[in-house]
């Protein structure tokens, strides 16, 4: 359970595990305020992989509305990498997690089960680039779900 502190780092940490011929898994989010439905996600990411690295999006890429994010990016990371399901985590500087994927190249690809419409271009491109290197991606359920939109909504309301 490691924070990465940029891409020297992350590659040292696949070619180590890669050389264990460890199975690698990617999970890439805001992580915002995270909820239930988040650890559900990551307990069955690390489940289907050895190894489960975690991207955060960099502050500045967040575009969840105002005030958003909460907490800073080095916060998301601290407390995403504190969690035992997660091997690494690592700040994400760009829009989508493409770049992770093409570094990290997992060998799995998590992706929420709101993601399960098929409708987003980001999660299209971010499968073909999984596929394009051997990899696979996996929709985890949704028997626990909840929406870190959802509670900054109802915190702010109680603010008021």
């Amino acid at each position: 359970m490691a924070i990465l502190s940029g891409v020297i780092e992350l590659l040292n940490a696949v070619r180590s595990c890669r050389a264990d011929g460890l199975v690698l898994g990617l999970c890439h989010g805001c992580f915002d305020i995270v909820h239930v439905g988040h650890i559900h996600h990551l307990r069955q990411a690390r489940s289907l992989v050895d190894r489960l690295f975690v991207s955060v999006t960099a502050d500045e890429f967040v575009n969840k509305g105002p005030n958003r994010p909460i907490f800073t990016d080095a916060i998301r990371a601290e407390f995403i990498s504190s969690i035992r399901y997660c091997d690494y985590a690592i700040v994400n500087h760009a829009t989508t997690a493409e770049n992770m994927i093409s570094l990290l190249q997992p060998h799995v690809f998590f992706k929420g089960a709101d993601y399960r419409s098929g409708n987003d271009s980001r999660v299209s491109a971010e499968r073909r680039i999984v596929e394009r290197n051997g990899g696979r991606m996996v929709l985890t359920d949704d028997s626990v779900m909840n929406s870190t939109s959802r509670i900054a909504r109802i915190i702010t309301s109680m603010d008021m």
